[in-house]
């Protein structure tokens, strides 16, 4: 396992974190109930926890690729400059979260929760779900749509799907028993003896 496999393993997270936390949150705007509310801004903090080992595993995920020859040049920095704001973003999402949290667990019995704080949980969330996809469909871009990747194959390259599987291979026929080949020899019967006569 190397940088590229842990940075794979780790990037969803803060994508499904931000997503769901901001969708919550326009929920939590709708309906103005407390447990919307805390299920949006938990879900936000841990996108802002999560995205910090993304984003750091993401230059040595670099590394570690070595310059694939399938990979268009520039395709990693764009999707790196598009991570570095989206990290940005989900951590300042994740701030505003865990003091909106803070409050939700401070004052239990607080109905509405001030007007500026559900504003600024609703742009920075917004803001922080629609970039951080941004950066994850760059990220999907190196690879999956690689212009080397849609034209022919190199040569000596042989495609999973012409390789015939061993399901479809003709079943092998039981032998049937040996035939002896061996040379016989023929027997003569020999002639009775004479018998003398007198």
């Amino acid at each position: 396992m190397d940088w590229a496999h842990i940075h794979i393993m780790v990037n969803h997270f803060p994508v499904i974190f931000a997503v769901t936390g901001a969708l919550a949150i326009v929920l939590a705007m709708v309906r103005g109930q407390r447990g919307i509310w805390l299920y949006a801004t938990v879900s936000l903090t841990l996108a802002a926890i999560t995205v910090i080992p993304t984003y750091f595993t993401g230059q040595p995920a670099e590394d570690a690729l070595n310059r694939p020859w399938y990979v268009v040049r520039g395709a990693i920095h764009t999707h790196e400059d598009a991570a570095k704001i989206a990290a940005i973003l989900v951590v300042l999402a994740g701030l505003v979260s865990v003091f909106a949290w803070r409050r939700l667990v401070r004052y239990p019995r607080e109905v509405r929760m001030p007007g500026a704080l559900r504003v600024a949980l609703l742009v920075t969330s917004l803001a922080a779900a629609g970039y951080v996809g941004y950066a994850a469909w760059l990220g999907g871009k190196i690879v999956h749509d690689a212009p080397a990747l849609q034209g022919p194959a190199p040569a000596g390259f042989v495609r999973p799907d012409s390789v015939i599987p061993r399901t479809s291979l003709p079943t092998p026929q039981p032998m049937a028993a040996p035939v002896d080949t061996a040379p016989t020899v023929p027997t003569t019967v020999s002639p009775a003896p004479a018998t003398p006569q007198r």
